[in-house]
C-alpha cells in the first residue's frame, strides 16, 4: 500500500468515502472527534439514502458503513481531533491530537455540520436548562404539556418538532 488517505470525519460522506478507498485497496484512515455517523447517527429515520427506499435509522447506517469499511481494511481513530492541515507542494500533513502526524498526497474533508447558535447574549443562562440545541425522541417526553419552540430547518428539526408534538402542548 502507499500512502494513507486521511478521510477527515466518519459522518455519512466519510464512511462512504472509506469503503470506496479501502475496498480498491488504498489504505483509508479516517479521523473522527465525536461520533461514528455524524448528525446522521441520530437522525430516527433516513428514507432519502441510496439502497435503502424503506429507510433505515441513522444509527444502523452508520454502524453498517463502518462495518463495511472495517472489513475492507480502513482504520479509525475516533474522539480524536485534527488539529492542523498543511499543504506543501503535493504533499500534505495531517496533525492530529497525541502527536500524531500524517503524510499524504490527499486527503479527503467530510466534516459534516456544527450547530449554530441564535446570537442571543441572554440564552447562555438557560443552556440545558430550557434552551437546547438538538432534540431526540428519548427527550421530547420531558416536555409533556409545555409549549415548545422550534428554530432551525432541515430534516433535524422537522424531525425533532414531530417527536416533540406527541407530547408537548404546542410546537
Amino acid at each position: 500500500m502507499g500512502p494513507p488517505v486521511p478521510l477527515l470525519g466518519a459522518g455519512p460522506a466519510g464512511l462512504a468515502a472509506a469503503v470506496y478507498a479501502s475496498s480498491e485497496g488504498l489504505d483509508a484512515l479516517v479521523v473522527e472527534r465525536d461520533s461514528i455517523g455524524g448528525q446522521a447517527g441520530t437522525s430516527t429515520r433516513i428514507r432519502n439514502y441510496l439502497g435503502f427506499a424503506r429507510g433505515l435509522s441513522g444509527a444502523e447506517l452508520a454502524q453498517r458503513a463502518y462495518q463495511q469499511a472495517w472489513v475492507f481494511g480502513a482504520t479509525f481513530l475516533l474522539t480524536r481531533d485534527v488539529h492542523g492541515l498543511d499543504a506543501q507542494s503535493e504533499e500534505f500533513t495531517v496533525a492530529i491530537s497525541g502527536g500524531t502526524k500524517v503524510r499524504a498526497r490527499t486527503v479527503v474533508l467530510g466534516m459534516g455540520v456544527s450547530y449554530r447558535r441564535l446570537d442571543v447574549p441572554a440564552l447562555a443562562d438557560y443552556d440545558g436548562v430550557g434552551v437546547f440545541y438538538g432534540s431526540s425522541p428519548s427527550e421530547a417526553r420531558q416536555f409533556t404539556g409545555a409549549s415548545v419552540f422550534v428554530v432551525g430547518g432541515a430534516n433535524s428539526a422537522g424531525q425533532a418538532a414531530v417527536h416533540l408534538a406527541r407530547y408537548a402542548k404546542s410546537v
